[in-house]
């Protein structure tokens, strides 16, 4: 999943601008529009779908299949990790994580940063991973014309971030990501494959997707009806840290992590909220949550909506008032902290008001389980290596800044 710390997060996700553009360049070339995201049944029955940058967190939703050591301390490193013949180096890992890293090298007690640090860089390997699977993917099937088509598109979305988070200078976006040790030719390319991945998507299960039955839509009315007559409903923000081998998306974590590592963590992360650090920035940081990347953002939720995992949290929302922070809560194989963002009480609109809403929040989560099928298949049969990726994220562990190291 797209590590919450990435120095450049704007850069690296494609805007809801350029990505309507992109799916229309697609749709032109024969692929049918479908929204982004899918149906996952499972899920909180009225989360709104997230936000755009959403996509490629939701291309690399699953975890490599791989042997698993509890401790990358018991395994030797290797510096490579191959996919598909394709390698990737320790440097290309830390180049976007190694100056938010230096930071918290810097700013965190050691053994705090410790346990963050190999949660980032844990993460960040699975990230370089699946991106380079689904690029090969992807460039197989892009014609001639298409890639100089998606030229322009990266063209366009480079000058929109330099206009609007370098004040239109290009000599201020060159000097910010030399403080992060990344060329422009770096991130034009990172730019590139994420537009490539998203494009890879469209074409491969957009079409899949189909416009739901008069039944289903009724059902999706019938959950929100019945979320409004719970009065008072609750906005909840979430940090979510799970502890063993799979994580809320169902990804296997490499290593395992041990339960009294994801308590400390849990205990480290409330010490930072209630010391007065805003609580999505530190859920970006520590969560592994759905929504991490949104700042642990669940949106509204009822009080009996989720599946039994998640079910001890909407508890404790609906014991806290605006803006309360709970203390950490446990549940099955996870540790959350939650925040009532906010509290309202509305009446419900109509099924005809909100019909176009039901309809999309439908294909959105039928895109969201065909991707993950997707993705699922697609490592059944990559060449990994070596078999234990646990190796390589110790080297990169090593190579990364140490405590107490000055940011560059």
């Amino acid at each position: 999943m797209m590590p919450a710390c990435y120095p450049h997060k704007s850069n690296r996700l494609v805007a809801v601008r350029m990505l309507v553009c992109m799916i229309l360049l697609f749709v032109a070339c024969g692929c049918s529009h479908q929204d982004r995201y899918g149906r996952n049944p499972d899920e909180l029955k009225t989360k709104r779908p997230p936000k755009d940058e959403r996509a490629i967190r939701l291309a690399k939703s699953e975890a490599m299949l791989d042997e698993e050591h509890d401790d990358i301390n018991d395994v030797s490193p290797v510096s490579t990790l191959f996919v598909n013949g394709s390698p990737i180096r320790v440097d290309d890992v830390l180049r976007w994580v190694r100056y938010d890293l230096a930071k918290m090298a810097r700013d965190m007690p050691p053994q705090e940063y410790q346990r963050q640090m190999i949660e980032i860089l844990r993460r960040q390997v699975r990230s370089e991973a699946e991106s380079t699977l689904l690029e090969q993917v992807a460039k197989r099937r892009l014609h001639d014309e298409e890639m100089k088509k998606l030229e322009e598109f990266v063209d366009a979305r480079i000058r929109e971030i330099i206009n609007k988070d370098h004040g239109g200078r290009q000599t201020r976006y060159e000097e910010w990501l030399r403080d992060r040790g990344v060329s422009m030719l770096e991130d034009r390319q990172r730019i590139r494959r994420d537009m490539m991945i998203i494009a890879h998507l469209q074409r491969s299960v957009g079409h899949k997707v189909a416009e739901p039955t008069r039944r289903e839509i009724e059902e999706f009315y019938e959950q929100y009806l019945a979320e409004m007559k719970v009065g008072n409903r609750r906005r909840m923000s979430l940090i979510d840290i799970p502890f063993g081998r799979v994580d809320a998306v169902g990804e296997r974590m490499f290593p395992a992590v041990k339960k009294s590592d994801a308590r400390q963590n849990a205990v480290a992360a409330l010490r930072r909220v209630k010391g007065g650090e805003d609580f999505a920035n530190v859920a970006k940081d520590v969560s592994k949550g759905i929504y991490a990347s949104n700042g642990g953002d669940w949106d509204w939720v009822s009080k009996d909506g989720a599946r039994e995992r998640w079910q001890p949290a909407i508890d404790a929302l609906y014991s806290l008032s605006a803006g309360g922070i709970s203390e950490v809560v446990e549940s099955d194989g996870v540790f959350f902290i939650v925040n009532c963002t906010d509290m309202e009480r509305t009446e419900p609109q109509s099924f005809v008001d909100i019909q176009k809403d039901l309809i999309q929040k439908f294909k959105t989560r039928q895109f969201d389980y065909l991707t993950r099928e997707l993705i699922a298949k697609q490592y059944e049969n990559a060449d990994v290596k070596p078999t234990n990726p646990g190796r390589f994220l110790r080297a990169v562990v090593e190579a990364a800044p140490k405590p107490g190291e000055l940011a560059s």
